[in-house]
């Protein structure tokens, strides 16, 4: 999807990424959500996350603050060059090889690129390959049926226009 918005959107695409070993899923809420709202600063949940967790959500929080004011995540205003200190600049998802990068909420938020690239190899080879292949079988049987066109007058025509259409089926003893 990410793919999709780089090659068609006019705007900045950012991808991220939350590992699995974050996941606190006895809370009712994705991790990225709960970082990104700052739950772990809660009174309520007090206890429930460590002096790390607080930490990644401070930075979660700027970064989506950021991306609220500007458009970017890197930058708090649009004027403004100077990108915070905390952790690496969040890249751009690019739609080309070597571009796919995206953010890892993880303790150090790494930059990664390729997210579940393998994964995906299904939707992005197979099913292009299979377009390509039924597009190329539309294409080859266009041509064949109009170089097999029946000649006017021959009957054959007027009674196959005056058949039922595609998927109705008349029965009869």
């Amino acid at each position: 999807m990410a793919s999709h918005w780089a090659r068609r959107a006019r705007g900045n695409v950012f991808m991220y990424h939350v590992p699995g070993s974050y996941d606190r899923s006895s809370l009712e809420l994705l991790t990225d959500v709960q970082y990104a709202f700052g739950l772990p600063f809660y009174p309520t949940y007090e206890g429930r996350f460590t002096l790390e967790e607080k930490s990644l959500s401070l930075k979660i929080m700027q970064y989506f603050s950021n991306f609220i004011r500007s458009g970017n995540p890197n930058y708090p205003h649009e004027f403004s060059r100077r990108a915070p200190e905390f952790a690496a600049p969040w890249p751009d998802f690019l739609p080309y090889a070597g571009g796919e990068s995206y953010k890892e909420f993880s303790s150090l938020l790494p930059n990664r690129q390729g997210l579940k690239k393998a994964d995906c190899s299904f939707w992005s080879k197979y099913i292009q390959s299979l377009k390509a292949s039924a597009d190329g079988a539309n294409d080859q049987q266009s041509a064949l049926s109009e170089e097999e066109e029946l000649p006017p007058g021959s009957g054959l025509r007027e009674d196959l226009l005056g058949l039922s259409g595609p998927g109705s089926k008349a029965y009869s003893k």
